[in-house]
């Protein structure tokens, strides 16, 4: 893209938003824990920290490092339910089946458990049209955001790798979190583009009661 990706979202995403400020002895999964970063401050601030991680290639150097990683999707956590105190899920929702992973990262929580989550906004998608310089991003661009149109609208996604990406919107989290007793407790997406947000950023916390969940998740907007 000529600039870094990092320099074309500068400004955009919380460059300083902290993921692992989780209590010593607490359980947190990372769920699409890529290199490892976060594994290993968790690890280091005392934590039990679990990645998930599809890649096989990124398992077995996170494995080889002596962390602990299992190979899976978001869409299907190999953990007990109720089994962790945390669970870190940082702009993968995006590229799964984004109602089973929320509900997959919901149920290994235990009640009072915390989710630390980013998404894709529309924003980020637009910015990519209008802004990138390289026509493959704006090919990105239209695809991602036609793909998530379909879906808002009929429940399915364009065949194929075309397919294969979804912004998400504040209305339709907001059903998801109700149906698995999670609620808002910190919103802290940063700037917006064209008036959408680029980034998305969510502390959720799980209900004891589920029918509490109503309460909470009640957001709108693009």
């Amino acid at each position: 893209m000529g600039a870094s990706e990092t320099d074309f979202w500068a400004g955009f995403d919380l460059a300083g938003y902290s993921f692992t400020d989780f209590p010593p002895g607490d359980v947190v999964v990372d769920v699409g824990c890529g290199s490892g970063k976060q594994l290993a401050e968790l690890v280091s601030k005392g934590c039990r920290a679990i990645g998930v991680e599809s890649d096989p290639v990124k398992v077995r150097a996170l494995r080889a490092r002596g962390l602990v990683v299992h190979q899976a999707k978001a869409e299907s956590l190999p953990l007990e339910e109720e089994s962790v105190d945390g669970v870190i899920c940082k702009v993968v929702i995006p590229y799964t089946d984004e109602q089973v992973a929320i509900s997959e990262c919901a149920r290994v929580l235990r009640p009072s458990g915390r989710i630390d989550v980013v998404y894709h906004g529309a924003g980020y998608y637009l910015r990519y049209l209008f802004a990138a310089p390289s026509w493959k991003y704006r090919v990105y661009a239209v695809r991602a955001i036609l793909n998530t149109w379909l879906y808002s609208l009929t429940g399915t996604r364009i065949p194929g790798w075309i397919g294969d990406t979804l912004y998400q919107s504040r209305r339709r989290l907001a059903r998801y979190y109700s149906a698995n007793s999670l609620v808002i407790d910190r919103d802290s997406s940063p700037r917006t583009y064209l008036g959408c947000p680029v980034f998305i950023y969510h502390r959720l916390r799980k209900l004891d009661s589920p029918d509490s969940a109503s309460a909470g998740g009640e957001a709108s907007g693009a």
